[in-house]
């Protein structure tokens, strides 16, 4: 499916792997120019050799606020406008609610909500001004349905999900979209941590833990990076021009509320 992304300005960040980097190849794929960013320019660099597509490397540590702040001011001074952002954050530590130190919360809120926010608002007031654009949160299932160990990612993505209401309501007036995409269960590093971590817990094996996980899968499998991205593409483009404070589960069912 043409996907109508020719020409078109994208800011993927934390993109040096995972997630992340198989949405900005697949925008690049469709057309579009992808400005990526990552704190580290070494697997960035990795990431994106002989890649297809136009890809545009910003140096920038989501954690610093001097960096995610001139993320968006950059793109635009680059390319002159700014279509799409993807706002991809780092996970935070996976820990069992009793075992949450008073500086883990400030930890993933400045991982995972200060950067998004800033980001989201820098680029929400730079599309209203080009007369239209698109915003995409990465956030999680989690969300949605808690898992154990959890407690850090669910609340902070929780709120960028209310953050993601609140913008569709007020920029749909302005030609501005605003949704998000909640992954489920997928094979990237940050899952390979979280399976690495139970292996301790429980005192099994990594098969073990795997085959926990998929089994709550009605599909039978964890999802792949690529498909996060498809969906993504998809929430970005004009297809999807009339879809705007949504939430997309892309979890293989796992989810099993009708709401």
């Amino acid at each position: 499916m043409e996907l109508g992304l020719d020409g078109k300005i994208a800011l993927v960040t934390a993109a040096s792997q995972g997630i992340g980097s198989a949405i900005a190849h697949t925008l690049a794929r469709e057309g579009a120019t992808v400005a990526v960013s990552s704190r580290n320019p070494h697997a960035m660099a990795q990431a994106y050799q002989g890649s297809k597509g136009a890809m545009l490397p910003y140096a920038a540590d989501l954690s610093d606020p001097a960096d995610f702040a001139s993320l968006v001011p950059h793109v635009v001074a680059d390319q002159g406008r700014l279509d799409i952002l993807v706002v991809n954050t780092p996970g935070p530590r996976i820990v069992p609610v009793l075992d949450v130190q008073d500086d883990d919360w400030e930890a993933a809120y400045k991982l995972l909500v200060r950067p998004a926010v800033k980001l989201a608002h820098d680029a929400a007031k730079q599309m209203v001004v080009q007369g239209g654009g698109t915003i995409v949160f990465i956030t999680s299932t989690w969300v949605k349905q808690t898992m154990h160990g959890g407690v850090l990612s669910a609340m902070m993505r929780s709120s960028l999900s209310a953050l993601c209401k609140q913008m569709a309501l007020e920029l749909a007036p302005h030609g501005v979209r605003v949704n998000q995409v909640m992954p489920g269960a997928t094979g990237t590093s940050r899952m390979e941590t979280i399976l690495n971590s139970k292996t301790e817990k429980n005192n099994s094996s990594r098969d073990a833990e795997l085959a926990k996980v998929v089994e709550l899968i009605p599909m039978g499998r964890w999802a792949q990076a690529e498909e996060i991205a498809d969906a993504v593409a998809f929430a970005v483009s004009p297809k999807a021009g009339f879809m705007t404070g949504v939430a997309l589960q892309i979890d293989g069912g796992a989810i099993r509320s009708t709401l």
